[in-house]
């Protein structure tokens, strides 16, 4: 998402140090209302179970006294005699002290390790289930945009914006908040405890471990984030290599090229594994410190009360404090490990972010959402059988001019003609006329820069919404998916809405039945990713078929016999000849023998209309037009 600017609140690494929070708000962002409520409460069920930490650590210090008030016939600190009293437990032995707070203090240490567990799962889950809905909403909002929102980013960076990005914005960063937050309010609740039992201590103690904390944090965050951020780029990097390996195999095959490729990938799959195995090891170097300090500490605590105070003051801080130690320690190295995967997430989750940000602050025209749908095969397939009986095929273009970003001149400027129901509409002319820009218009897929167009008395957007499969499209280069034919020709209908009357009609018309039903397989025949199995001229018969599977009243071809033999071309030709009074059709062409017999013919130059009219009209008006006729013997 290179092209979007930063997000607001971000700052990137080496221009500034990284605050968590933008992160989370941003990622927070992303989740509906309610989600968030549920998350909140999580957290906060999550960081109460500090409680039970702060129950166990008291409970140990009890144990200690009473154990050191037996062997040394001393009397119980205050705060413990108090407690008892209050609990009705004054008059019990030591022994039988020992046995009951020390199975409190193992039930209460136990228990929040055990539900801490369940708690995090249960988090866990959650979190993916938002991933998957989140990932699922961006696609549907981006792909319901106009064509020229869409096309802002590579395939590679929308792959990697509405997957990985999302995990790492979901799952990385609020997951990381979460764990955090419950470890902060740990430290709060153990803090202000272990101040009451020994301040100076506590400060000290405190101070030491909060030096290393921080310079963990810098340190390893940084690299942490710059493993991150390499690890984003090879992501990208290598789905796109994939595809362009992938999509020019053919000519990189003919030039020799195909080594070049596999070094490509092989050099970002190397990045990637190196920054995979940098963070690895990243999150397990505060684990060594944070043992190796509370082993110096412990031994200096002991030493230090030992010699400074009585036997039974002396052994209650030490349990208090390394029972206390030995949760935080654990604690510190999640939050450790909670700030680089907030870190992280934060750099994989740019691309997100900023197409998040994009839909957020650029809303989509109601307008021009698509109806969806019905969920129910049946259902589906009585809309298709319906055929839109009140649709109405006329087309009107006023003075429509589409300039696109960043581009001095208009693709189209000022083009206006109309186009009768069941009449047919050539549009001819060079490279770069604007013929192709103009059909995107009229398939709604573009929005004018001004100017409108009308089909059926409504826009084109709106035409679709109330009539899905009215109109239909036949490119030049078809777009095949990996399954059957079956699958390509309803594209994109489940199996069970599929009606295979239809489809082999379509096949008929497209002049592809015959083949494949000499085919084993018949309409179950796999033509392989993007029609690999399939010869060109094959595939955009399929291509035709698609256009043709709803029986649409609006038929818009772009090139679309281009790949076609002579012979099968004129078979297509024939077919739109059947058509004529029944379905208007807009061809886009080059090879004038396939539109020689249309009502209208419009020639485009540098995206104005220079002549309208029949064949043979805009021959004499146009003598560019004429001679190129002329040079084809027509």
């Amino acid at each position: 998402m290179t092209k979007s600017e930063p997000i607001d609140g971000f700052r990137p690494l080496g221009r500034g140090r990284f605050v968590p929070i933008p992160a989370v708000r941003t990622a927070l962002e992303l989740l509906p209302t309610r989600q968030r409520r549920l998350l909140g409460l999580a957290t906060g069920a999550q960081m109460s179970l500090g409680l039970l930490d702060l129950a166990g650590i008291a409970l140990v210090g009890a144990v200690a006294a009473v154990m050191v008030s037996g062997v040394q016939a001393a009397a119980l600190p205050t705060w413990l005699i108090t407690g008892l009293d209050w609990f009705g437990l004054g008059g019990w032995t030591n022994s039988q002290l020992i046995g009951l707070l020390g199975g409190l203090a193992a039930i209460s240490l136990l228990g929040k390790t055990a539900i801490s567990a369940l708690l995090s799962r249960k988090v866990i889950m959650f979190l993916a289930q938002q991933q998957a809905r989140v990932s699922a909403r961006l696609a549907r909002e981006l792909f319901q945009r106009p064509l020229l929102d869409v096309q802002r980013w590579s395939s590679a960076e929308v792959i990697y914006a509405l997957s990985p990005g999302v995990g790492a914005a979901v799952v990385g960063v609020l997951g990381g908040a979460v764990a955090g937050a419950a470890e902060l309010f740990l430290f709060l609740i153990v803090g202000v405890t272990l101040l009451i039992v020994d301040p100076i201590l506590t400060i000290v103690a405190a101070g030491l471990f909060t030096v290393i904390l921080y310079v963990l944090q810098i340190v390893l965050g940084r690299l942490a984030a710059r493993n991150a951020r390499r690890l984003a780029d090879a992501s990208i990097g290598t789905t796109g290599a994939v595809q362009e390996a992938l999509a020019t195999y053919r000519e990189a095959a003919v030039l020799n090229r195909r080594e070049l490729y596999s070094d490509r990938f092989e050099g970002l799959a190397a990045i990637s594994a190196r920054a995979v195995g940098g963070n690895q090891y990243i999150l397990e170097i505060p684990k060594y410190v944070l043992e190796a300090t509370l082993i110096v500490a412990s031994f200096a605590l002991a030493i230090i009360q030992f010699v400074t105070k009585d036997l039974t003051a002396a052994a209650t801080t030490v349990a208090i404090f390394l029972t206390a130690g030995f949760r935080i320690i654990p604690a510190m190295l999640r939050l450790q490990a909670a700030g680089i995967n907030i870190r992280n997430g934060n750099e994989g989750a740019r691309s997100t972010f900023e197409l998040a940000n994009f839909l957020r602050d650029n809303p989509n025209d109601p307008a021009l959402r698509p109806q969806a749908l019905p969920k129910e095969a049946s259902a589906i397939k009585a809309l298709i059988a319906e055929g839109n009986p009140k649709f109405r095929a006329n087309l009107t273009i006023d003075r429509v001019s589409v300039q696109y970003p960043g581009a001095e001149d208009c693709a189209v400027n000022e083009v206006s003609f109309s186009l009768s129901e069941g009449s047919s509409l050539a549009l001819v002319g060079g490279s770069g006329a604007g013929k192709s820009t103009l059909a995107d218009v009229i398939l709604g897929v573009l929005q004018p820069s001004s100017g409108s167009v009308l089909i059926g008395g409504v826009q084109p957007a709106e035409a679709i919404r109330r009539w899905p499969g009215a109109m239909a499209y036949v490119p030049q280069a078809v777009a095949l998916v990996e399954g059957s034919v079956r699958d390509n020709v309803a594209l994109g209908l489940p199996r069970e809405a599929i009606d295979d009357d239809r489809v082999w009609e379509a096949l008929e018309r497209a002049h592809l039945a015959a083949f494949l039903r000499q085919s084993r397989d018949s309409l179950d025949t796999e033509v392989g990713e993007r029609g690999i199995r399939l010869s060109g001229g094959q595939r955009q018969r399929l291509g035709i078929a698609r256009a043709l599977y709803t029986r649409p009243r609006l038929l818009v071809l772009d090139e679309a016999t281009s790949a076609l033999d002579a012979e099968t071309e004129m078979a297509v030709v024939e077919t739109l000849k059947e058509l004529e009074g029944e379905v208007t059709t807009v061809t886009i062409a080059h090879r004038l023998a396939t539109v020689r017999t249309v009502e209208t013919l419009v020639f485009m130059r540098e995206g104005r209309v220079l002549s309208s009219g029949t064949f043979d009209e805009v021959r004499t008006a146009v003598p560019d037009f004429d001679r190129q006729a002329s040079l084809l013997g027509l």
